[in-house]
């Protein structure tokens, strides 16, 4: 109604015909029944909206309704075969190819009307630009719409991301319309001209889908005051004649030119710019973690330790070494032992993940952990005994299921001073205590015998000092 209304002239003419693209889109992305359905409600309505408008005869009518029909029909398998059914029609290189689609898809509908207008209707009007005028409208209606359009499709919700809009971008669309809006009511004003710098900064700052929505508006606004004689373009052809249209035609064109390169420059930067965040993120995950296990590396895992100890931070570290791996390699090859490895890896993450901690692999089939939290000695007991249980657990791999053993040493880590280095070495020295002490088991970490002695020794020379006169 829009476009029979509003976009055409006295005489029937109309630079772009945007309706054409909901019947596209309908045949893209609806089952057959339901887009039969939108095609036969279109050709309808169509012709109901000529039939009261006037200005076409009936014949006229029913050939522009049919003929728009078989538009969709012609540009639907192309678009399908080239661009994608459902797909965003905004990249350039699909926008090109929907161009070309847009353009053969018009000559051959185009090309049919004028041969029954000029040979079964007898219709006086120059055949070639009668043909170049309703190549160019319909066209320019496909380009100008259908992108809107399927990007509605694919996105039917508004909480959906593709409806998000930034306010800059608001700002620069509203202000392309108004812009419009006032430059081609106030015609002997040269305002019309700053549409182009305006519609460039929208598509520096916009999606692609947004750029064309704005251009499809300014589309809009600026061929209805020049169907009823606004603006500059309509005060070029007074008269009314099809010059409107030929003169129309290109400038909507120019503006879509001039949208589409800016689009496609920054979207290319962009899209180089997520290729390098994404290259960038790829190379520090790989330096800093196992690629067989998917854990910390041993200079990751050293450095949240230092962290940890530099910030003051309660919790434990645990040292994991699995019990006769040489024997699973030795009995099993060395891909089921690499299989074990990610199977063993997988269930420490499991275990220490869910309170927050990290996992480190210090190399082959070394393992260590950090847990944050205050723990108690029984705590602490009671986690490494858990810890213990769940790594004998059997273990699925090489398609077979079989227990392997790990022996633990654990640490706490105090409010005292301490280093990172310190800590390492303490969970490490309890490790071996659990080596020597048979494996298949847990140590947990206490200061040695000699410095609990002296430490007794000057809190007891303190105690004597402060009782004596």
């Amino acid at each position: 109604m829009v476009a029979r209304f509003f976009l055409t002239d006295e005489l029937g003419y109309s630079s772009f015909w945007p309706p054409n693209a909901a019947m596209l889109v309908a045949l893209l992305t609806l089952r057959p029944r339901l887009a039969a359905g939108v095609l036969v409600a279109g050709l309808a309505i169509n012709f109901a909206i000529n039939a009261v408008a006037g200005g076409l005869s009936p014949p006229e009518s029913f050939l522009a309704c049919v003929l728009n029909v078989v538009l969709a029909l012609v540009a639907a398998p192309m678009t399908r075969r080239f661009c994608g059914a459902a797909t965003d029609l905004t990249r350039p290189r699909r926008f090109a190819a929907f161009t070309l689609i847009a353009l053969l898809s018009a000559a051959i509908e185009a090309a049919i009307g004028v041969a029954i207008e000029y040979v079964l209707m007898g219709d006086g009007t120059p055949p070639f630009g009668e043909w170049m005028q309703w190549v160019l409208c319909d066209a320019l209606g496909l380009l100008l719409a259908t992108p809107a359009v399927m990007h509605l499709v694919r996105a039917p919700r508004p909480e959906h991301a593709a409806w998000q809009v930034g306010r800059g971008t608001l700002v620069w669309l509203l202000s392309c319309v108004v812009l419009t809006i006032v430059s081609f009511a106030w015609a002997r004003t040269p305002l019309f001209l700053f549409l182009y710098p305006a519609l460039a900064m929208l598509a520096f700052h916009a999606r692609p889908v947004w750029s064309l929505t704005a251009v499809f508006f300014v589309s809009t606004f600026a061929s209805a005051l020049t169907a009823h004689g606004w603006g500059p373009i309509a005060r070029l052809s007074p008269d009314g004649t099809l010059m409107r249209e030929s003169m129309m035609e290109p400038y909507l064109f120019s503006l879509l030119m001039v949208v589409l390169p800016i689009n496609n420059a920054v979207g290319e930067k962009r899209r180089d710019t997520r290729r390098l965040m994404v290259m960038k993120a790829n190379l520090e995950y790989a330096a800093t973690h196992d690629m067989l296990t998917s854990t910390m590396n041993r200079q990751k895992f050293e450095a949240i330790l230092r962290s940890v100890v530099e910030w003051p931070q309660a919790g434990a570290v645990l040292f994991i070494d699995v019990d006769d791996f040489k024997g699973v390699n030795d009995s099993m090859g060395h891909q089921a032992g690499d299989e074990f490895l990610k199977a063993f890896s997988d269930r420490l993450r499991d275990l220490v993940l869910w309170r927050g901690g990290s996992v480190g692999r210090f190399g082959g089939d070394e393992f260590a952990a950090f847990v944050p939290g205050r723990f108690s000695p029984e705590e602490l007991d009671s986690f490494c005994g858990m810890m213990s249980r769940a790594l004998r657990a059997p273990y699925c791999f090489a398609g077979i299921m079989r227990s392997v053993t790990a022996s633990i040493g654990a640490v706490t880590i105090g409010t005292g001073r301490i280093t990172a280095d310190e800590l390492i070495h303490r969970a490490d020295t309890a490790l071996y205590a659990t080596k020597a002490a048979g494996r298949d088991g847990y140590t947990i970490f206490t200061a040695p015998a000699a410095d609990l002695v002296a430490f007794s020794a000057d809190a007891a020379r303190r105690g004597a000092a402060s009782v004596q006169p």
